[in-house]
């Protein structure tokens, strides 16, 4: 190698070197960012005792909530948290076929989130999930007039069977974070929400409100955004006060 290349490859190292550093500090700065893992959030024995049917859908709402909380907190975080991937969570919950039914209890928790490889857990319950109808516009005369477009006394039923009232939801939700490595419950939260009337459809002429994602949205992601905040502040808070000691 003449001396010309051999000064190229040096500079180039030089301006190299620095790139490196930077890279590996900014790996270790990103890897003592607490971790956070979010649980299920299951509901509790008759908790929609007043809103028949949406209990066959519990899942679905304890779903909902935890992608609630992982894009609210995610989004207040700024980055001082790392959540654990939906994906990695969801494959270990079909492993451990991880379902409660009325809570996860903190030592389920610390067992998951010591596999996670988080430092603390995020879960909760829904405590309570209500319906209350107040008044209704009838679905009959939608029936009616199917039936008789179609020529179907059939079609026409199964229109007529659904009707679209004003319904009052209402929900409670609690929360719990807690540090894996010793199973202790940090701190908890709970609220309250309630959207007043809003359309729903209502199965016959009864009072049971189909189940609707939004509809539930509608309750919860207010609560989830108020926790979010302290969950995240309570969460760094407790990793620097760790990082002190």
């Amino acid at each position: 190698m003449n001396l010309a290349a051999h000064r190229r490859s040096a500079l180039l190292l030089a301006m190299l070197l620095p790139l490196a550093a930077t890279a590996g500090d900014a790996k270790e700065a990103k890897a003592k960012k607490p971790r956070l893992a979010i649980l299920d959030f299951p509901s509790t024995h008759n908790a929609y005792s007043s809103c028949g049917g949406w209990g066959n859908n519990a899942g679905a709402m304890s779903d909902a909530l935890r992608d609630l909380f992982t894009t609210a907190i995610s989004e207040k975080a700024n980055g001082k948290l790392r959540l654990v991937e939906r994906e990695r969570l969801k494959a270990l919950r079909e492993e451990l076929k991880f379902q409660q039914s009325d809570e996860v209890d903190p030592g389920s928790a610390q067992k998951v989130g010591k596999l996670l490889g988080a430092r603390y857990v995020l879960t909760g319950k829904i405590t309570r999930f209500g319906c209350k109808v107040a008044s209704a516009s009838t679905g009959w005369g939608v029936g009616a007039l199917v039936g008789k477009v179609t020529g179907s006394g059939l079609a026409g039923s199964v229109a007529g069977s659904v009707n679209v009232k004003k319904v009052n939801f209402s929900g409670r939700l609690d929360a719990r974070l807690i540090e894996v490595e010793t199973g202790e419950v940090l701190v908890t939260f709970k609220d309250e929400n309630e959207t007043g009337d809003t359309s729903a459809r209502v199965a016959g002429t009864g009072a049971q409100v189909e189940y609707d994602d939004e509809l539930a949205a509608k309750v919860f992601e207010p609560l989830v955004e108020k926790m979010a905040t302290k969950v995240v502040k309570k969460t760094v808070k407790a990793a620097e006060e760790d990082e002190d000691d």
